[in-house]
This record gives C-alpha cells, sequence and structure tokens, in this order.
C-alpha cells in the first residue's frame, strides 16, 4: 500500500497511529479444524493478503486475539511463538513479522460485541476484531475487516456490506467493507473515496491502491472538470474503476473492435469512446491528446465522458512497457475536436 502516513481523511481520525483502516478478525486466526495440508495453504493465504498491509499504519489486530485458540488447545500466541505450537517454522517466522508490523489494539467500551447480522440473516455475535472495526465504521471511518475465505462465520461476502448491530439502545445499521482476498483491496479504497467523500486535496493519495493497473499523469487536476468535485466524484470513481478492471481485458477479448469496447463499457453503464476520424485529421486537436509521463510521450485516445457535452477523462491504451497499465492522461471539461 502506498498510503500517506499522515491520513488524516475521516471524522474519527485522532493522529496517526490510529489511522489504520484495516481490522484483522480473529477469525482468521481459526485453524482448528484444518488437516496440516490444508493449514499450510491457510497461512499462505493470510500472509499474502496481510503481506501490503503491515506496513506499520494501514492494518491493525486486537489484543485478544493472543488468546483466541486456534489450534486444539493451542493459543495464538503460543502457536506464534512456541516450537511446539503447531505451525511451520517458516510460515510461524512470517506471520509473526506480519502482526509485528500491525498495530495492536485494547479493546475498549464502543467494542465490546453486539448481536449482527446482514439483512434477513441470523443474528450472530462478532469477534473484537470485527466488533471494533464496525465501531469505527459507525464513527464516520471507512473501515475494512479482514475475514479470510477459510473464515466460516461470519459467513458474509467481500465487499462493501450494510450490517445491522443490535445494543441495549436499539437497533443500528453500519456500513463496512469485508476483505478476504488480495483481489478485493482495491474496491475498499475505491469505496473509501465515496464514502468518506475524500477531499480532493486527498484525492490522488489514494489512487495506488484504489487503481492498481492505472498510471496516473502528474499535471492532473480535479479543478480541469467543470462539474463540482462532489457530483465529479462519483463517476469518476465507477469509470476509473471499471478502466482498471476492464479496459485491458475488454480490448483484448474484442480483438480491438472498438465498437465492442465501446458496447462492453455501456452495459457497465458508462460512457467511452476513441477520437474520431476527424479529430484524428486535426494535428493541433490531436497534439492535445499528447501526455508526457516519466521521460516519454503517450497519446491518450481514449476518453470516458461524464456528460454528452462535458467532463472528459483521457487514457491510453494498455502500455506494454509498464505491463500493460492505461495512463490516465488529462481531466478537462472538453478538449478541442
Amino acid at each position: 500500500m502506498n498510503i500517506s502516513a499522515q491520513d488524516t481523511t475521516g471524522p474519527a481520525s485522532t493522529g496517526e497511529a490510529d489511522n489504520y483502516r484495516v481490522v484483522v478478525a480473529e477469525e482468521c486466526f481459526d485453524w482448528r479444524e484444518m488437516p496440516d495440508s490444508v493449514l499450510h495453504e491457510a497461512l499462505d493465504a493470510l500472509a499474502e493478503v496481510l503481506q501490503p498491509l503491515a506496513d506499520g499504519r494501514t492494518a491493525a489486530f486486537m489484543e485478544p486475539a493472543y488468546d483466541v485458540e486456534c489450534r486444539p488447545s493451542v493459543t495464538l500466541v503460543d502457536a506464534l511463538y512456541s516450537p511446539d505450537g503447531g505451525l511451520p517454522r517458516d510460515k510461524r517466522a512470517l506471520l509473526q513479522q506480519l502482526l509485528g508490523k500491525c498495530r495492536r489494539v485494547e479493546p475498549t467500551e464502543a467494542d465490546v460485541p453486539q448481536p449482527v447480522r446482514l439483512a434477513g440473516g441470523l443474528w450472530r455475535e462478532p469477534s473484537w476484531g470485527t466488533a471494533h472495526a464496525l465501531s469505527r465504521a459507525a464513527a464516520g471511518r471507512a473501515m475494512s475487516c479482514l475475514l479470510m475465505p477459510y473464515a466460516a462465520e461470519p459467513d458474509w461476502p467481500a465487499g462493501w456490506l450494510t450490517v445491522t448491530r443490535a445494543a441495549e439502545a436499539g437497533l443500528d445499521d453500519v456500513t463496512i467493507h469485508v476483505l478476504r482476498l488480495p483481489g478485493d483491496s482495491p474496491g475498499f479504497w475505491r469505496g473509501l473515496l465515496i464514502h468518506e467523500n475524500v477531499p480532493a486535496e486527498r484525492f490522488f493519495a489514494f489512487v495506488d491502491d484504489a487503481f492498481p493497473r492505472l498510471l496516473f499523469a502528474e499535471t492532473l487536476r480535479l479543478h480541469h472538470f467543470k462539474g463540482t468535485y462532489t457530483d465529479v466524484l462519483p463517476w469518476l470513481v465507477d469509470l476509473l474503476g471499471a478502466l482498471d478492471d476492464h479496459f485491458a481485458r475488454i480490448l483484448a477479448e474484442c480483438g480491438g473492435d472498438q465498437t465492442q469496447v465501446v458496447r462492453r463499457f455501456s452495459a457497465l453503464g458508462l460512457d467511452i469512446s476513441p477520437e474520431s476520424p476527424n479529430t484524428k485529421k486535426n494535428a493541433k486537436a490531436w497534439e492535445q491528446r499528447n501526455v508526457d509521463y516519466d521521460g516519454g510521450t503517450y497519446r491518450c485516445e481514449w476518453h470516458g465522458k461524464r456528460l454528452w457535452d462535458r467532463d472528459r477523462v483521457h487514457f491510453s491504451l494498455p502500455i506494454a512497457a509498464y505491463e500493460d497499465r492505461i495512463l490516465i492522461g488529462i481531466f478537462v471539461e472538453h478538449l478541442a475536436t
């Protein structure tokens, strides 16, 4: 992750040490029913997800996790620090290292687990970690709860969810993200931009994590759109997310057929297109699509538009030198044609 250590976005920020966004739920350490072969796979999967999160500021886990029974009659602290804890030595050492880079949190009264459920689901008592993530989310901070695929309970799907909590004061609905696989991570950072209405001056601090398959020109400025930032932001996140997830793949699947690419994105509710033949014949207009990036110049010959007459995002074809990543080159009201 490349989030700045000075991330103070969100109403619940109380200092750099409290800026973590992901809480590792205790369910991630429940390996009691696993044979050794499956245990090895589970430990590898957990390490793969934690690796980019364990940067000293993005992820946290709860102190009570150390007392969780993770293997039959073995607590997590014994599994991590005792050679007789039942974990392979190399995987134990890696997990020690990764968890050592996560913030350890002592639960407070606000973190006491209360019964929770998804719409129409069964009431369940969450772990301390899940309860803590929900508590921070209820305070207005975009949060993700790490629940590995092998964690059977709670059986929540990955992505953004609305969870109902039951407490003495009554029911309240909390929006939270569930992270189960490494590929779920960009969806969290994209949602964060919307859920916290991240201010324009902080937008680019999140783009590397939210859109890992895109490149961003240093000249991009959000005020170059005609629409207000509040109006543009939801569309911009949707467009960049779709380009990140689909553009290179769809282009390849369509064999470069631009009409088919346009139709596929239209089905996603997005209006993109290549520049017209008339624009390409206009040397001055065509030149406006050239963007400098990292010592090279690339033509951003496709664009997405928010409205038919305003707000364009111009982007390149996949760039082989950057593992087919796409350069987002221009934010503009409208270029010459």
